[in-house]
């Protein structure tokens, strides 16, 4: 299970607790997280479930999402990440249904965007 809070700046908004495999995130009110704000696609991200881990990957938005500060395009989640969408953000609490410990990324690669090279 996942458990986000939407804040906008030092304000919660929101929080959600979701048990899904995939979690919309974006400006349309059929998202499973709806943000209401014009630098939110429409479809702006996902979270993807995998077991006990997850995986936010951006959807090629216009304005990017950021996990803990960086322009990412994909990257795996953990326990008090902070992902960055518009002006809005979404802190990020993982428990497993086994041990209750926070959720350790798997092996792999977090896959960054690099926006000096763009320019």
């Amino acid at each position: 299970m996942i458990k986000i809070l939407l804040k906008y700046k030092q304000k919660v908004l929101k929080i959600f607790e979701i048990d899904k495999d995939k979690i919309t995130i974006g400006r349309l009110e059929s998202n499973d997280i709806y943000i209401n704000n014009p630098a939110v696609s429409k479809q702006h991200a996902w979270i993807i479930k995998n077991q006990d881990n997850y995986l936010i990957e951006d959807l090629k938005s216009t304005n990017g999402t950021y996990l803990n500060t960086v322009r990412i395009i994909s990257g795996y989640l953990k326990d008090s990440d902070v992902i960055n969408i518009g002006k809005h953000s979404l802190v990020v609490n993982i428990k497993t249904e086994n041990d209750k410990n926070p959720t350790h990324s798997p092996k792999g690669h977090i896959m960054m965007l690099n926006i000096e090279r763009l320019r």
